[in-house]
């Protein structure tokens, strides 16, 4: 069982989540943890027969496999389900930032945007899955509430483009704005009161923050809209409320710029954004006044004007109104300084600015000397905040002067404009490498770090680790190659010591897979080079440099690597400019020769990632084709490529690419079959070998294709039972008893339901105790030779197995003591 779960007091963004990662991952348990916050009470009873929300303690724990968690990392937040934290694989998307102690995520993406929502919308494009109104409406309302209505400074570009493809979904704005508009019911105003009266400002090194305090006894409204509320009533920069419940004290904290509340609330056990965090304190103690104190701790230092002014400032000598216009035109700038030299500096006259100048030159005064017509110039030191700047622009007509003293006169430095005031300070771009290791998730981070401390040199991130990092986007294994100076073993061992788990060697092939305790599978491999002796043959392999572990890669996407010691990218066939273009490209014109199943992992990853196929392929792939090169291809490489595939969420999207390709007949003999029976298909487990059973099924000849692909005996006594159940011919109950073949039978046969679900009653010991028969071994053998039947079809009602155990009572064929 996968589940998809939030956090305790659902908010929109949460919701939402929850409703795009249940259709990113169809079958899944959406689960609800804790309560409902603020008008989600009132929406969420209107939607209950279209989410089915299950409360999490309803949800047998020992039967999740997996967890999909949105909008939340934090295990405390997780109620019942916290108990599965390290137990079993977790898949993170949250827009907030991560902080120790997070859940030890092994796939999704953490990234900061100003919602959650825009994380799976774009992966939902890839897909090609489509919203109904419903869902598009209830993710753009998690944007709207997260994003201010695009107004918090935690707004990006990613959270605007998810909102554009979900209005084209159907997102229905004004019931939206209905929604999340900013509702102060009795309680919340009779706190907003409390606040108001408090609120005090607290000025530490230029930031203003607003502080206020209220006391309840009972039900607490949400506190996010107070907060916002506030900070713009008051314009701080931030604003901390906190709010006395019982014994407990709440905090909530929002931040403009410069303070990082997620990490300044963090110190208290809070958890949260650098914009927006909240902690519960428990017991009477000093958390507000320990939060003052440590304010100035957590506050990024005041950007000074040094630093954001415009470098070097350009001057003009005395001169003509019309020529100092000329050159303020000239140059495209609405204002100079005019200067004259004075020793080692100059002297300053004032500003000539161009709208004066405009106006001079109207009235006439065209030739006259400049210096009639300019403003007083304001200097201010580099050091001034930038706090204090803005108020001696208003004064000073939008412009300042950066300089200091030389002698008598001004050695000007730059100047600063209101256009500066809306311009940020170029971040240094992160390296590729940097990247990468960035995307991963937190607990594929942690590996990684104690990876890169014990290993300096000799271990590499390869393939789609690589790959996914770049796309955003990660899953729980881990692929890691190993240069020729280390050895798996010693890799594996350092993991298993460092983390826990286990691990299998396989000496042979120069590989071992790791398994940690919260769910990250690593694979690691010694770095080699492959040589096919005939086309389709298993490769030779031989210990090389991960430079020609590289070159044996399949897709030019899967050919890059990280060197996790010098944190270098290696990318030797232009893997990444092949992954901004969504493409697949063999690395090499023989690719699909020496191994034709390279064609079908090829498919799923396209249909995984929305990626297409080079314009090349078809060709390349043309000769792989051919009856002679499939003929000594490995079966069981191929049914475990068929396999694989099938496990995939878009399945059939790659089986169509590869009935597109002519590969899915080929290789495997298959036609397309239609795509209905599996949409209707339920199975938590086992979902490939049932999905299989329905592929098999609707081919000409099922069963022979079966034995060529050499299936397990039971699948191919299933897909029997299916062809029967086909020809109207009766099937057993008991023989549709495994998850696979019954999930197989209901797709194909949905009007069965009910008479496969109505219980049947089986002979029991009772039922012989009842015929006069005593206890002892006689009652088990003839209970096992009517189950033998059951299985068999040779008794289908209890009547007919009570007259098959009067049969074995009478004819003296069990010699069993009494």
């Amino acid at each position: 069982m996968r589940v998809v779960a939030a956090h305790e007091n659902l908010d929109f963004d949460a919701l939402g989540s929850m409703v795009l990662a249940g259709r990113l991952y169809p079958g899944s348990v959406l689960a609800l943890v804790g309560g409902v916050e603020g008008v989600l009470r009132e929406v969420l009873p209107l939607l209950e027969d279209r989410l089915d929300l299950v409360p999490a303690s309803e949800i047998p724990l020992d039967r999740v496999r997996e967890v999909v968690l949105v909008d939340n990392a934090r295990p405390e937040r997780l109620g019942p389900l916290a108990a599965l934290v390290g137990r079993v694989p977790f898949l993170v998307y949250d827009h907030h930032p991560r902080t120790p102690g997070d859940v030890p995520a092994v796939g999704g993406r953490v990234a900061p945007v100003g919602a959650t929502v825009s994380l799976l919308v774009p992966l939902l494009l890839e897909r090609g899955v489509a919203l109904d109104p419903l869902e598009a409406t209830l993710a753009y309302a998690g944007l709207w509430e997260d994003t201010g209505g695009f107004s918090f400074p935690s707004t990006t570009p990613e959270d605007l483009e998810a909102a554009g493809h979900l209005l084209r979904q159907g997102a229905e704005v004004a019931r939206v704005r209905d929604w999340v508009r900013p509702r102060f019911g009795e309680e919340a105003r009779e706190i907003l009161s409390q606040l108001l009266k408090t609120a005090h400002l607290v000025e530490r090194k230029g930031f203003r923050l607003l502080v206020a305090r209220a006391r309840e006894k009972g039900y607490v409204p949400a506190l996010a809209p107070l907060a916002h509320t506030l900070l713009d009533l008051y314009e701080a920069d931030g604003v901390l409320l906190a709010l006395r419940l019982g014994g407990d004290t709440l905090l909530i904290a929002r931040s403009k710029a410069r303070l990082d509340v997620g990490r300044w609330l963090g110190a208290l056990g809070g958890g949260g954004h650098a914009r927006a965090a909240f902690a519960r304190v428990r017991g009477k103690g000093r958390a507000l006044a320990r939060l003052l104190e440590t304010l100035e701790a957590f506050l990024d230092p005041e950007p000074t004007l040094g630093q954001a002014m415009t470098a070097p400032v350009e001057t003009l000598r005395p001169t003509s109104v019309r020529e100092a216009l000329r050159q303020l035109e000239e140059r495209g700038y609405g204002a100079m300084p005019v200067v004259e030299p004075l020793g080692e500096g100059v002297r300053l006259l004032g500003l000539a600015r161009r709208r004066d100048l405009r106006k001079a030159v109207r009235l006439g005064f065209g030739d006259h000397p400049v210096e009639g017509f300019l403003v007083r110039a304001v200097v201010l030191p580099p050091s001034t905040p930038l706090s204090q700047v803005e108020p001696r622009l208003r004064e000073a007509g939008g412009r300042v002067l950066v300089g200091e003293r030389a002698g008598e006169g001004w050695r000007l430095l730059g100047i600063y404009t209101r256009t500066d005031l809306y311009r940020s300070a170029p971040r240094p771009e992160p390296t590729l490498a940097e990247r990468v290791l960035k995307a991963l998730p937190s607990g594929v981070f942690r590996v990684v770090e104690a990876l890169r401390e014990a290993f300096p040199e000799g271990v590499y991130l390869v393939g789609g680790a690589v790959r996914d990092a770049l796309l955003g986007r990660s899953g729980p294994d881990l692929d890691l190659a190993v240069g020729p100076g280390v050895e798996v073993a010693r890799v594996a061992q350092f993991l298993v010591d460092r983390f826990g788990g286990s691990y299998g060697l396989h000496y042979a092939f120069g590989t071992a897979r790791v398994r940690l305790p919260f769910g990250l599978v690593v694979d690691l491999a010694e770095s080699r080079e492959e040589v096919y002796p005939y086309p389709g043959a298993l490769p030779q392999v031989r210990r090389a440099p991960i430079a020609r572990d590289l070159e044996r890669r399949d897709y030019s996407v899967n050919a890059m690597a990280v060197d996790l010691g010098g944190l270098a990218f290696l990318d030797p066939y232009g893997g990444l400019r092949d992954l901004e273009a969504r493409l697949l490209r063999p690395l090499h014109p023989l690719a699909f020769v020496e191994d034709p199943t390279r064609v079908v992992r090829g498919a799923r990853l396209a249909a995984r990632l929305g990626f297409r196929f080079a314009e090349e392929v078809p060709r390349l792939l043309a000769p792989a084709l051919l009856p002679e090169v499939v003929a000594g291809a490995s079966r069981s490489r191929l049914r475990e490529e068929l396999l694989l595939t099938l496990e995939e969420e878009a399945f059939y999207r790659a089986l169509a690419l590869l009935a597109e390709l002519g590969a899915l007949k080929a290789l495997y003999g298959l036609d397309l079959p239609p795509e209905a029976p599996f949409l209707r298909l339920r199975a938590e487990e086992g979902l490939a070998e049932a999905r299989l059973l329905l592929l098999l099924f609707h081919q000409k000849n099922p069963l022979e294709r079966a034995a060529w692909l050499a299936l397990p005996g039971r699948l191919r006594e299933g897909l029997a039972l299916l062809l029967a159940a086909s020809r109207g011919e009766e099937v057993p109950k008991e023989a549709l008893g495994r998850e696979p073949l019954r999930a197989a039978f209901l797709a194909l046969f949905p009007e069965k339901e009910a008479w496969l679900k109505a219980e049947r009653r089986v002979l029991m010991g009772r039922d012989l105790l009842q015929l006069g028969l005593k206890p002892g071994p006689k009652v088990g053998e003839i209970l096992r030779r009517v189950a033998e039947a059951r299985r068999r079809g040779e008794v289908r009602s209890f009547e007919e197995e009570l007259a098959l155990a009067r049969k074995l009572l009478g004819d003296g064929t069990l010699a069993l003591p009494e």
